[in-house]
Parts: structure tokens; sequence; C-alpha cells
């Protein structure tokens, strides 16, 4: 059973300050600006986009709206309809941008079959998504981990929790895309260059999401979209709606927008799992039930063998309700004031059973093991060796909310912005109940490719299965940030420059999480069986397309309201843990200065960043068995951040870009942290490190983009990046309280450490054209190659990943299939010092729609259509780990727009 605890940090109140020099690549970019010589021109790719046009002129000002970083949503007031408009859109962002940027429309939302933003997301070049549960969520930018890839919503962070309290949540410093409905969504930004102005933390790219302003609407404009999905695995539908609105007054001097969704979506992951492996004849382990018998294992025989194979059925409902607000006012050419909100609750209960054979303590019972090529791929065990059912019922519920104020002022030749805002987030568990039963009879099991198999000797009977193990505990988390920011920029004629951009930012950010766990005694003995609890078989298909055995996937189940009436019942106190308990606070002071700057036929910019960090960590150090101290950990660090992009119109259908810069990436924050969570029945665990430093890079970026015709492109971009002090996480061994048998035992554990330098150099091809005849493609190639310092790869980075999308736009009729494919990557370093690796994922996906009026249009959109399997295994596939199915998704929407 999981639990959440918190394992010690050596004790220290000493900040650390390092201090850094600007490097050569500074001087580098400074001597790069006055090689250039002409004017400059405001970086488009944050402007109102237009039609394609040539560089501006020398000497040229810029426009009050063309200062104005927030005005890129602008182009949201221009009417258009179709796939086609909304490809053209963000080419537009694309092509006038100085830095190398790849964009989607709210258009392009709607119209992809996807589940949520960050779907959308990966149909652009070098971007690719995990999706564990059926549903995208991780973001991976040019081969980068998802941690180095920052969100902001409307150029700020939105606060984030999660509902499995898990301290290697990839997404703890950036927000949840499904918290967004499309109607509010004005463009999403991928900006894979840095620039000075955008905030400092992603290595990989960063991602802006800009909201939609009331007065780039149409007055009374109304628009929304009932839907119902349904997933066939688990044969379940559920209804979701969105309704957005939007007025402004005549004088087009005030509006306001608003919005509510609700989403209602079921996940049924069916899977098979193994826990780990163990070598045989292994001369450090001494533990006398690992050791076999010579006529099972001989004396001098190597290998590796399975630990255990599991049956894993995840279910969950997942609810979210939200709504949304904008107000924007604008009395004259000089001033304008920009209000945006937002507030989301989402529900995350899941129930979760898992039953399996472990014979991790059981060589005694072995009759034989099979070895092919060091694995054990077949073994045979007799009436000792135990089998489990473990159950558990998670309650979570996550809060959040967010509030922007923003103002502008345009004067003769000069702009300036200010921002103050609050954004927050609670969440965590509000309460894990479990519950294991044990059994015994024997089994045989065999490794089949990515499908293992048991055969349980003694057939189902929930009267054999007695209670063994409960537990509850529950763990509040929260996350909130304030911040403040100011920029100014004026038109100059200095020399190569005619714009200079200056800003300061200040952030107070708070994570943490209090975790209370009940001890409670050991139920062996008191006569309670599966039989007592017991809820029905499994259903009919269960593992379908999973290759299980007859035993595999018919099972008692157990009564899910049951257990929690059961673990209740045993349940005498709920004490704060104070392992499980922890804070940081991280303060962040940055100020940048930016040059803009233009000639016939190229555009750029070039600055530096000055950012500071200070943490503070507070958390518990063990002592003892079951005894802690509080420990307290204070650090900081800043540097000098450089960047500079450049574009050169080679014709005018034909862009060179350029780009170098220094980045940084910070930790998760539950990373830096004494934060642990243990698994007591399978003595595996996951933990925090408080001395973990920020990532460090040096990115350099080129593409060629030759725009061919109308709404079409050809590009290739080539990136490399040196990262520096990058996290990986490692496995070691640790003595921990075991709060299922009330004593120490010997965890092994993931934790995250800085793992050394890492190179990652790629190219990314894009294709984008219309064939004739309503048909069209979308198409993406990305190769990255990743070298490190150490024996393991980087995390997340898969070398080849590939999207197509073609679609059809004819008359009222509309359709797109799109096809993604990513090679296997590399996750964390697992039991005996082996690379877990996720394998090749495939996705295939489609939607058709048809335009009933200019106000009507249904469509039929469906996802995972190949029912893809996600496969994790340890270092090569004839050693697998895990391998789920999620079903394939259906979804009929019908949207209106007035």
């Amino acid at each position: 059973m999981r639990r959440h605890v918190c394992p010690g940090l050596a004790p220290s109140s000493k900040e650390i300050d390092v201090n850094h020099r600007i490097s050569a690549l500074s001087m580098a970019i400074l001597a790069g600006l006055f090689a250039t010589g002409s004017a400059m021109a405001q970086d488009s790719g944050a402007t109102t986009p237009t039609p394609p046009a040539k560089t501006a002129k020398k000497n040229t000002p810029a426009t009050p709206d063309a200062a104005n970083p927030q005005a890129a949503s602008n182009l949201e007031g221009v009417t258009v309809t179709g796939i086609r408009a909304s490809l053209q859109k963000s080419l537009d962002l694309k092509r006038n941008a100085d830095s190398i940027v790849d964009a989607i429309s709210a258009e392009d939302v709607g119209k992809f079959p996807d589940t949520n933003v960050a779907e959308s997301l990966s149909h652009l070049p070098g971007i690719s998504v995990d999706r564990n549960f059926g549903e995208g969520d991780k973001v991976s930018i040019l081969g980068t981990d998802p941690a180095l890839n920052r969100l902001l919503l409307n150029g700020q962070t939105l606060a984030s929790t999660n509902w499995t309290s898990d301290p290697n949540n990839p997404d703890s410093r950036s927000f949840d895309y499904s918290l967004l409905t499309s109607e509010i969504i004005g463009n999403a930004q991928v900006y894979k260059t840095p620039q000075a102005k955008i905030d400092e933390g992603s290595i990989g790219g960063t991602v802006v999401v800009n909201t939609r302003r009331p007065l780039d609407l149409k007055a009374n404009t109304l628009t929304g979209n009932v839907s119902y999905g349904y997933n066939d695995r688990a044969d379940k539908g559920k209804p979701n709606a969105s309704l957005f609105y939007s007025w402004k007054n005549d004088a087009n001097t005030f509006g306001v927008l608003g919005s509510v969704m609700h989403s209602d979506r079921v996940i049924d992951r069916q899977g098979t799992e193994i826990f780990g492996y163990q070598r045989v004849n292994d001369p450090t382990d001494t533990n006398p039930s690992h050791q076999f018998a010579p006529g099972v294992v001989a004396p001098n025989a190597q290998g590796v063998y399975p630990t255990a194979i599991n049956t894993a059925w995840f279910q969950q409902e997942r609810k979210r309700d939200g709504v949304s607000t904008g107000l924007q006012w604008k009395p004259n050419d000089g001033f304008e004031l920009n209000f945006t909100g937002l507030y989301v609750t989402e529900k995350f209960n899941n129930f979760n059973q898992s039953r399996y054979g472990d014979w991790s303590g059981s060589a005694a019972s072995a009759n034989s093991l099979g070895f092919n090529n060091g694995v054990a791929t077949n073994g045979s065990y007799g009436a000792g060796a135990p089998s489990y059912l473990d159950g558990y019922e998670r309650f979570s519920k996550v809060n959040t909310g967010t509030a922007q104020l923003r103002a502008d002022w345009y004067g003769d030749g000069w702009t300036a912005s200010s921002q103050v805002g609050y954004t927050g987030s609670t969440g965590g568990s509000n309460g894990i109940y479990s519950a294991q039963f044990q059994g015994y009879g024997g089994y045989n099991w065999n490794l089949a490719g990515q499908h293992p198999q048991i055969n349980y000797n003694s057939p189902d009977n929930p009267s054999q299965m007695l209670a063994h193990g409960a537990g509850y505990s529950y763990a509040p988390s929260y996350d909130r940030e304030r911040y403040f920011q100011a920029d100014f920029a004026h038109d100059v004629s200095w020399g190569p420059l005619n714009q200079i951009e200056v800003g300061i930012k200040a952030t107070n950010h708070y994570n943490g999480q209090d975790g209370y766990a009940a001890q409670i005694p050991s139920p062996d003995g008191s006569g309670v069986s599966l039989a007592d609890l017991q809820g029905g078989m499994t259903p009919d298909g269960y593992l379908g397309g999973l290759n299980g055995t007859g035993s595999m996937a018919n099972w008692t189940t157990i009564s899910r309201g049951g257990l929690k009436d059961y673990v209740q019942s045993l349940v005498t106190s709920v004490p704060l843990d104070p392992k499980a308990t922890y804070s940081i606070q991280e303060q962040n002071r940055a100020f940048y200065i930016q040059g803009d700057f233009a000639g016939d036929s190229y555009r750029g910019n070039l600055g530096m960043r000055y950012y500071r960090t200070r943490d503070t960590v507070d958390g518990y150090n063990s002592i003892g068995t079951n005894q802690y101290a509080p420990v307290n950990k204070r650090s900081s660090y800043h540097d000098w951040l450089p960047s500079f992009n450049i574009a050169y119109d080679l014709r005018d259908d034909l862009v060179l870009r350029f780009a170098a810069a220094k980045a940084i990436a910070r930790p998760r924050y539950q990373q830096m942290t004494p934060y642990v969570a243990l698994d007591d029945r399978t003595l595996t665990g996951s933990e925090g490190n408080t001395d973990l430093k920020p990532y460090k890079s040096t990115n350099y970026d080129a593409s060629l983009e030759w725009y061919f015709s109308e709404n079409s492109v050809l590009s290739a971009e080539a990136f490399y990046r040196r990262i520096s002090g990058y996290i990986l996480n490692t496995n070691v061994e640790e003595t921990h309280f075991n709060l299922t048998t009330l004593q120490d035992a010997v965890y092994s554990m993931e934790k995250p450490i800085n793992a050394g330098v890492a190179k990652v150099k790629g190219l990314s091809l894009t294709y984008q054209g219309n064939f004739g005849y309503g048909f069209g493609m979308l198409a993406n190639y990305t190769y990255s190659h990743a070298d490190t310092s150490n024996s393991f790869p980087l995390p997340y980075n898969s070398k080849n990943s590939f999207n197509l999308s073609p679609y059809y736009e004819q008359g009222p009729w509309n359709a797109r299939i799109t096809y993604s494919w990513r090679s296997a990557y590399f996750t964390q370093i697992a039991q005996l010092q082996s690379a877990q690796i996720t394998g090749i994922f495939r996705e295939l996906d489609a939607s058709v729609g048809y335009q009933i009026n200019d106000h009507i249009r249904v469509s039929l959109d469906a996802t995972n259509l190949l029912d893809e399997t996600y496969f994790v295994y340890n270092n090569t596939p004839s050693q697998p780990l895990n391998a789920y199915k999620n079903g394939r998704t259906y979804t009929l929407n019908l949207g209106f727009k007035l």
C-alpha cells in the first residue's frame, strides 16, 4: 500500500550563493549587435499578425500595438472559418516572429480531434507528449524533459497542484492545459528560442497561452459547445459543455467576456505490471529468501528474474467545472486596462485494484526458472508462494484560480506596462483507503513479449484471500504565487537600434504539503476475507488486447464502498506525520534590457536578463526509528542570461533565422524538498533531494523557412543544447519506517540527482500545404540525439518522432486524420541501476465535421483509434515492466456561434 513520508536531509542554514560572470557567449552576442548595420523593428512575434510583408524600413517608429507584447492575441478579432483559415493564422504568427516560434490558434484547438491544448501542441514540429492515462499531459520540446519547459497564461504562471501528491509530477512548475476551454484561448505560441523579456526557466521552449480580449471580438459574441464522450474500454460515456459570451459598448472602449465549462471524462486503464527484477546468485544479496536451490538455479548461473506479475485495473472519473472572465477598458489611445480571472475545480476520485503473484521472497518455493540470454522468461512456484489482491480508493479535489491585472500606457514613441497578480491552487489527496488480501497456492508464469502471463494453480476463491494489511492517509497540498512586473519601451536612433525595452519582475512562490497517516495494526488472524468485501467479478473483456490468461482476466474484485467502510472501522486516529510535511518558499527577482533592430531585409533582438533566486525549504530529518527532527535549508543562486535572435529575408518567400542564448530551468518544487513516497508492500519508493541545483544550458538554433505559396511552408530547424546539471532519477537503498509492519525496512528508492552534462542536437522538418480540391497536409519530423556524461540517456528524449495530418475541407464538410509516432525514450534509473524505457508509441485520431449553417456545426471525433499499448520496459523489451491500454474515445460535438 502506498503512503507518503519524508526522508531525512542534512541540516544546513548556510545560504549558498554562487556567482557567475558573463560568458564568452554573452560577449559574442554583444559583438553580434554591432555587426548589424541598420535599424530595428519591434518583434512581430508579439504583435498583431498581418499578412506577410517586407521587414520594416530603417527608423520606422514602433506603433503602440507593436510595443504591446500581448497584442498577439488581437488576431482573434478577425473572423475566420475552416481549417485552412486557422492554419493561416498560425502560419502568420510564425512567419512574422523575430525568434523561432510555432503557434496554434483557437480554431486549431477546435479542429484537431484532441482532448486538450497539449495534444494540439503535439502536432507542431519538435513537440511530443506523454499519454500515460490516455490523455496528453507531459509536453516535451526539442527532446528535453517536460520539466524543462514552462507554460504561461498571458505570460504569467498559473499555480498547479496534482491529485496524486506525486513528488515527481513533471508539471509542478507549469499548469494543466485542460483547465482552459478552447473558447477563451486566443492562441498558444511556442517560443523555441529565448528572449530577454520572456520569463526565464525554460530550456526546451516556453509556451505562452494568450486569452481573448472583448474589444477584439464582435459585440454580443456567443459561442458554445455540447458534447458526449464515450470510452469503449470503460463502456461509459459522459456529457460535456462550455459557453462563452463577449460584450462591448458602441464606443469600443469597454468590454467584458466570460465563460463556463463542464468536463467529465471516464478513464478505465487496464494493464499488466512487473514490479522489478532481481539478480540470481548476487554476491551482495545475503537475504536467504533470495537463495535458490541448486536444482532450480545453478550456482554459477548469471541473470535476472522478474519478482512479480500484476494485473492492474485503474478506474477514474475526472470532473472539471470552471469559470473565467475578462474585462478590458480602453478610454483613449493612450491607456488600456485588462483584467483576467479564472477558477476551476476538479475531482479525480479513483479506484485501483491489483491482482498479482509476488515471488520476490519465495526462492524456496521455486520449482524451476528458465533463462534466455540472461533473463528468466518462465518459472514455476509451489504452494508456498503468495498471491495478493490490493485495493486503493483515493479521493482528490483540485481547486485552481488566478487573477491578473495589466495596465498599458502608450505615448509618442514609448510604451509602458505594469502587471500585478495572484494565483493559487490546492490539491493532493483528501483520503487514500487501502487494503490487501493474501492467499497461497502457487503459479507458473512466462514473459510473452510486451504481455507477461501468470497462471494461478488454485481457482479464484474469495474466502481463501485473507486480510493482510490496511492503511489510511491523506496529504493536502498547496501552490501559490504573487507577482509584480513592469516594462518600458522607447524608440531610439542608436545606430543599429531603434527601440530599447527594459523591465523588472518580482515573484514570491509558496509550495507545500501536510501529510497525515494512520498506524493500523496488521489484520492477520482477524478472520476477515475477500468474501466479506467482494464486489463481483472483473467485467467481460477485461485485459482485452493484453494477452492475459484466464486466471489473470477473471477474479473476484473488492467492493469500492466496502473497502472504505472496512478501513474506517480500523482507524482510531490520523495524526500529523512530520515525515510527510514540507514547505518551500521561493523568491525570484529579475530585470532585463532588450534591443530590437531591423533593416530592409532583416530583423531581430538581443538582450540580457539577470535573475536571482532564493529558496527556503522546511521539512524533517530522520534521526532514528520513527523519530524525526525539523530541518531548514536555505540556498540562493543568480546569473546573467544573454539572448540573440535574428531573422533574415533571403527573398520575399525565404526566411533564414539564427538564435543563441543561455538558459536555465529550476528543479520541480517537490524534488527540492525532503519528501518520500513509500510502497510498504514492494519496499520501493521515491524521494526528493534538497541539494539539487538548477539546470543550465547554452542554446543554439537555426532555421530556414520557405513560404512557397499561400498557407504553405517548407522549413528545416537545427538545434543544439548543452545542458549542465541535468536531473536524473537514480536508484538507492535506504532504511525507512514501515507503517504496515511497524518496523524499519530497507527500501529501493528513486532519488533525483544532478547527473552531469547532456548535449542535445537535432533537426526538425516541417511541411504544410494545399493540394487543391479541398485537400491539404501538415507533416513534421524531428530527429533529436543526446549524449550524456554518464551511461544513461537524457530523460524523455525520443530520437525520432513525426506527425502526419492530412485534411479535407470543401463546402460545409471538413475532415482530418492525425497520426503521431515517437520512438522509445528513457525516463529514469530503475532497480539494479537499469534504464527504464517507455517504448514506441503511436496515436491515430480522426475528426469529421459538417457546418449546418453559419451558426451551427456538428462533428464526430475519435482518439486513440489503434487502442495503442503504453509499454514500459527495463533496459530491453525482453524485460517488460508495464503495459497499459486506455481504450478508444469517441466524442459527438454540437457547436454554435451567434
